[in-house]
């Protein structure tokens, strides 16, 4: 019976493992299903969409290509060469705006070739009418076409209308592209200093009107870069200083801030501009052109989502959060957030390092304030002397740490103080004279009784009771010597610990305060490496200017 229970309890195990392997291999292949279920949705949803934006937006295609051909520096000089008809230029342009009135586009496209054709009025009328359906995005059109063109000064003039026309609480991307080209002085000096303008203005404007300012949102990202001091460092010295040490760390730790701030921005900040042309303003223009609409941004969040579903296999949930990081990342936001992040987070923005210098120099005023706060809310938590303890003995220290102290004097302070403690433990140790002669008492008399009782239990009794009190007896005696010698080596080992540890403290001091004043002492630095920023950003400023005006004699 048990050979056989064996081989049925082994059958078992297999048919189990059978049952496990199905059910996973059941699992894996419902997930597929599914999966390959979404994704057949999915193709067939993106293309019913994709057919619905064609018949929809189709035009619109056709007048963002139109508008690609058209700011293409070789489209004028195929013009002035009579290698391009006009009159094809202007009816192409014109059936453009006649195919989609309500697209902004259309007449941006009607006003290029006027101004290519040379029709002054039918310019004026076109950029108005584009200008009346999307303000933002014809103005910045006609700057970035303004500075393909080498005129500068017509380019900055309508960056100063797009900039008023801009709301600093929503951004969008087209911002951060044109942020990236006045930094690299492509739009001109001018118009780099109108950006600038204009963004102090907004940021007075979102101070004004929302509870948390700049400079506090500035102060909150400095304070995330401080270091915080690690609970095992300096613990012998947080030990003598249990009372004050909880100060003492926050103290210490706001001092690191400024130091850390300024390894930040070297990091962030490493001057290495590129020499050659940026092209962001080419870029920001093509990106202008082909960005969505409002009424087509709903339909094409959709058809992305489609296609990221197709992409991943099916996977909807993969896909799902792809597609929010996407929209995440596009949201709108507000100019001070766009700022803050520049120069503390810039892996969360796409800007160049000319064009996060260009947030850093709006900020600094607010992270020189933020730096000098942390350094005074540090000077007042830094002590003029602090309270070591050990036991009952307290001595205070000064918190200088080029202040030297007796060491070997509080070493004996406390080392005597231990002894004169374990002393006194050890003399109180007496012998107990009470317990001592009750046991002897009760050993004689149990002996004596033992001789007048009859033999059996009650001499046995008897015997026993003389035993244990005997046993009493020697314990009590034996008691004193072995309790004395055991206080005095806990005395020996609590002086020996004590002043270990108070060494260590006392090393401690030293390194704990001068890391602290020498935290502080980097503060300055923060002006200077700004006086360094400054002369690279300069240094982009002339080579943009420089490259401007090669690229306007070039045009000419």
């Amino acid at each position: 019976m048990a050979s056989q229970l064996g081989d049925v309890s082994h059958v078992i195990d297999r048919v189990e493992g059978s049952v496990r392997q199905l059910g996973r291999r059941f699992d894996e292949f419902t997930d597929r299903y599914a999966k390959d279920q979404a994704r057949a949705r999915a193709e067939a949803e993106l293309a019913r969409l994709t057919t619905e934006w064609h018949a929809r937006f189709e035009q619109r295609r056709q007048t963002r290509a139109l508008a690609h051909g058209l700011v293409h520096s070789l489209t004028k000089d195929a013009l002035e060469k009579g290698m391009v008809d006009k009159d094809l230029v202007a009816a192409c342009a014109q059936e453009r705006m006649l195919m989609d009135r309500g697209f902004w586009l259309g007449p941006a496209v009607v006003a290029l070739a006027a101004r290519h054709l040379d029709k002054e009025p039918q310019m004026h009328r076109a950029r108005a009418q584009a200008y009346s359906i999307d303000q933002a995005r014809a103005n910045l059109f006609f700057t970035l076409t303004c500075t393909r063109l080498g005129e500068l000064d017509e380019a900055a003039r309508w960056m100063d209308r797009y900039l008023q026309s801009l709301d600093p609480y929503a951004l969008d991307e087209d911002f951060h592209v044109v942020l990236d080209a006045v930094a690299c002085n492509e739009l001109g000096a001018q118009a780099h200093a109108y950006t600038r303008q204009a963004m102090q203005q907004w940021l007075s404007r979102l101070d004004l009107a929302q509870a948390t300012t700049l400079e506090t949102q500035v102060a909150h990202h400095m304070g995330n870069l401080g270091k915080t001091l690690p609970a095992k460092q300096y613990q012998e010295l947080g030990d003598l200083c249990a009372d004050s040490w909880g100060v003492l760390r926050s103290g210490w730790g706001w001092a690191t801030v400024p130091k850390a701030t300024l390894a930040h921005l070297r990091r962030a900040f490493p001057g290495d501009f590129d020499d050659g042309p940026a092209g962001h303003a080419d870029s920001a223009l093509d990106a202008l052109i082909d960005r969505h609409d409002a009424d087509e941004a709903q339909l094409t969040t959709r058809i992305r989502y489609l296609e990221l579903v197709v992409e991943h296999g099916g996977d909807e949930e993969t896909a799902r959060q792809e597609h929010t990081a996407q929209r995440n990342a596009t949201k709108p936001v507000n100019l001070r957030t766009l700022l803050v992040n520049a120069v503390f987070m810039p892996e969360a923005v796409r800007l160049g390092e000319e064009a996060r210098l260009l947030a850093l120099r709006a900020v600094w005023p607010h992270v020189l304030n933020a730096s000098d706060a942390y350094v005074q809310r540090s000077l007042s938590l830094l002590p003029r002397q602090i309270d070591v303890s050990w036991g009952e003995w307290n001595r205070p220290l000064p918190a200088d740490p080029t202040v030297a102290v007796p060491r070997q004097q509080l070493v004996d302070e406390v080392r005597e103080l231990i002894e004169k403690r374990t002393h006194l433990k050890v003399e109180s140790v007496q012998l107990n004279r009470f317990r001592f002669l009750a046991a002897a008492v009760t050993t004689v008399a149990s002996t004596i009784t033992a001789f007048f009782v009859p033999q059996g239990t009650p001499r046995v009794i008897v015997a026993a009771l003389a035993t244990v009190a005997v046993i009493l007896a020697i314990i009590e005696w034996w008691r004193v010597p072995v309790r004395k010698q055991e206080l005095s080596r806990e005395g020996q080992n609590s002086a020996q610990t004590a002043t270990s540890v108070l060494k260590r403290a006392l090393n401690q001091r030293i390194a704990f305060f001068a890391a602290w004043h020498e935290n502080l002492d980097i503060a300055p630095q923060l002006a200077t490496w700004a006086d360094q920023a400054w002369r690279s950003e300069a240094g982009a400023l002339e080579r943009g200017d420089r490259e401007g005006s090669g690229d306007k004699r070039e045009n000419e």
